[in-house]
C-alpha cells in the first residue's frame, strides 16, 4: 500500500518566483506531504532563492538545487537519477501550477486501486471552467475536428488523450469522466511510478520544450500498453498558464518543430511514421498559406517565414535531432543565434 513517505515531488522552475511560491503553499496545505520536494532551479537571479529559503526553513521535506545552465528536461533527469529507487511515485510539476486540498491523497489511492497504472495525470481546472462547453458540442466545432483529425493534427476530441503521429494528438478540455486509455498526460501535473524510469531519460535540450509529456507519456503507454495511463475526474489541479519567460514567435516555432522532428525519430521513425510525418507537414504548411490568405497580417506572413526557416533547419541538422543533440539555433542565455 503506498503512502506519501513513498512520494517525491520535482519542481523544475525558472525566473518565476511568484508562481513557485503560490504552488509551494499549496503544497504545505496538504493534509498529506510528500516525503521529499525538490526544487530544481535555473533561474537568473536570485529571486527564486531567496524565497524558497523561508520555506526551506520551516518544511524538512524540502529541498532545493540550482543549475547554472537553463534545461528544465536535464535538470528532471538528473534529479530522477539520483533519486532513483528511493521513492515509488514521482509527481513532476510545472511551477505555474497550483494543487488543491486532497490532491496528494487522491494520486496515492488511484495507484493503490490497480497495479496496472503506470502513470496519473489531472484534470485542469481553469482548462474546465473556461471552456464554453456547449460550443464543444456544436456541428461547427465537432466539423473542425473531423478535419484536423482527417490531417492528423492536434485538437480537442470527447475524453481522449490519443497519440495521431509525430505532430497530432488529442486531447479532452472538459473533463467529466474518468478517462482509463490515455497515451499521453498533460505535462503541468505528471505522476509516475518510479518503475516507468528504468532506461528512460526525457529529451535534453536546452530551454523548455513542448513534447516533453508526449514523450514521457508515450513511452510508457507504448511499454506498458492500453490502460497504463488514466486521468481520474477526481484529481483536478489548477494550471495558470504563467507569460513569464515565454518564447517570442520565431523561437517557439523553432522548438516547437524541433522537438516533433525528434518525437518522430523516437518513435515513428518507420515507413508509416514517415507517411504521417509527410501528411502532417503537408497541412501544417497548407493551414499556414491559408490563414496568410485570409488573414494577410505582417504576423502572419512572419509566422509562415519561421515556419519555414524552422523546417529547413530540422532538416538540415536531422542527423543531430535524431540523435538527440537539438537546439542548435540556441545560445546558451537562450537567445536566438543570428545565422538562424
Amino acid at each position: 500500500m503506498l503512502k506519501e513517505k513513498d512520494a517525491c515531488i520535482l519542481i523544475p522552475t525558472y525566473n518565476r518566483p511568484e508562481d513557485l511560491e503560490r504552488l509551494l503553499k499549496s503544497i504545505i496545505l496538504q493534509k498529506e506531504h510528500p516525503a521529499k520536494l525538490i526544487i530544481l532551479d535555473q533561474s537568473k537571479n536570485e529571486k527564486t532563492k531567496n524565497i524558497v529559503q523561508i520555506y526551506l526553513k520551516k518544511n524538512k521535506f524540502i529541498n532545493y538545487k540550482h543549475y547554472k545552465i537553463p534545461s528544465k528536461n536535464n535538470a528532471l533527469n538528473d534529479a530522477l537519477i539520483k533519486i532513483k529507487n528511493k521513492f515509488k511515485i514521482i509527481i513532476l510539476i510545472d511551477d505555474d501550477a497550483e494543487l488543491i486540498q486532497g490532491f496528494i491523497k487522491e494520486v496515492l489511492k488511484e495507484f493503490n486501486s490497480n497495479p496496472k497504472i503506470m502513470g496519473v495525470g489531472a484534470v485542469d481546472i481553469n482548462d474546465y471552467n473556461k471552456f464554453y462547453f456547449k460550443e464543444y458540442k456544436s456541428l461547427k466545432f465537432k466539423l473542425l475536428g473531423f478535419i484536423l483529425g482527417f490531417f492528423l493534427l492536434p485538437h480537442k476530441d470527447n475524453h481522449k488523450f490519443k497519440i495521431l503521429g509525430p505532430y497530432g494528438n488529442t486531447s479532452t478540455p472538459k473533463i467529466e469522466k474518468d478517462i482509463r486509455d490515455c497515451q499521453w498526460i498533460s505535462g503541468f501535473v505528471m505522476c509516475y511510478r518510479d518503475k516507468v524510469f528504468d532506461n528512460y531519460k526525457i529529451p535534453e535540450r536546452i530551454g523548455y520544450d513542448v513534447s516533453e509529456d508526449i514523450d514521457l507519456g508515450y513511452h510508457v503507454y507504448t511499454k506498458y500498453g492500453s490502460g497504463s495511463l488514466v486521468i481520474p475526474k477526481r484529481i483536478r489541479a489548477y494550471h495558470h498558464y504563467s507569460d513569464i519567460e515565454r518564447y517570442p514567435d520565431k523561437k517557439r516555432i523553432f522548438v516547437n518543430h524541433e522537438d516533433h522532428f525528434n518525437f518522430y525519430y523516437r518513435y515513428f521513425y518507420n515507413l508509416s511514421g514517415t507517411l504521417k510525418l509527410i501528411w502532417e507537414l503537408f497541412w501544417i504548411n497548407i493551414l499556414n498559406i491559408f490563414r496568410v490568405i485570409i488573414k494577410p497580417k505582417k504576423e502572419n506572413f512572419l509566422k509562415i517565414k519561421y515556419l519555414w526557416q524552422a523546417l529547413y533547419y530540422c532538416i538540415k541538422y536531422r542527423k543531430k535531432i535524431k540523435n538527440g543533440k537539438g537546439r542548435m539555433f540556441l545560445n546558451e542565455d537562450l537567445s536566438m543565434k543570428n545565422k538562424f
